[in-house]
């Protein structure tokens, strides 16, 4: 039995100015390409969105140019530009005009390529749609922190405001502090 072994990958993610590194695990999941897409700039993510589009129009031209006189009411002249202008009518759902499919082929490929405009509307205004409505923390921290009495008791005291116009609700910080101690056996342990 000859199976084969996979060796175990590694993903560096960069979180401020830490670098982490998740061993064992795959490089890439479908599940990441959500978190992925929300996580490209404007510019970027309109660019992918454009190469989608363009990309599925190019493909279902291709397909419709494969049977001739599959559409109707194409100039002639140019045919691959016709049934790449036809799909952008079917994809965008918009109607037909002056061009309708004819054939049974040509439905077909209507018919899948509707669907398809369908969906891809559905999960780019979703994908808008989360884009605008997720919240963005503007929070800065002051350079410096204090150790002054509060009631009595030493307590570490950190400033901290909001660079959005809006109030902060409920809002909870947790500090994480490490030191290295020194250990009997010799070296370092950090708590």
């Amino acid at each position: 039995m000859n199976m084969k072994r996979r060796r175990p990958s590694h993903v560096s993610i960069r979180a401020g100015q830490v670098e982490f590194v998740k061993v064992n695990t795959d490089a890439w999941r479908w599940r990441d390409v959500y978190r992925w897409l929300l996580g490209l700039n404007w510019p970027r993510f309109a660019a992918f969105v454009a190469t989608i589009y363009i990309g599925l129009n190019l493909l279902f031209a291709a397909l419709y140019s494969l049977q001739q006189d599959s559409i109707a009411g194409s100039t002639g002249g140019h045919w691959f530009f016709d049934c790449f202008f036809f799909s952008i009518q079917t994809l965008a759902t918009v109607g037909y005009g002056h061009m309708y499919p004819q054939t049974l082929y040509a439905h077909i490929i209507s018919t899948i390529e509707i669907m398809t405009g369908v969906f891809l509307l559905a999960v780019m205004t979703g994908l808008i749609f989360v884009r605008f409505s997720r919240p963005i923390a503007r929070v800065v921290f002051s350079r410096s922190i204090v150790i002054a009495p509060l009631n009595g008791r030493p307590t570490l005291m950190v400033r901290v405001g909001n660079e959005n116009q809006h109030s902060m609700v409920e809002a909870e910080f947790r500090i994480m502090f490490s030191r290295d101690e020194p250990l009997l056996e010799g070296g370092d342990f950090r708590y």
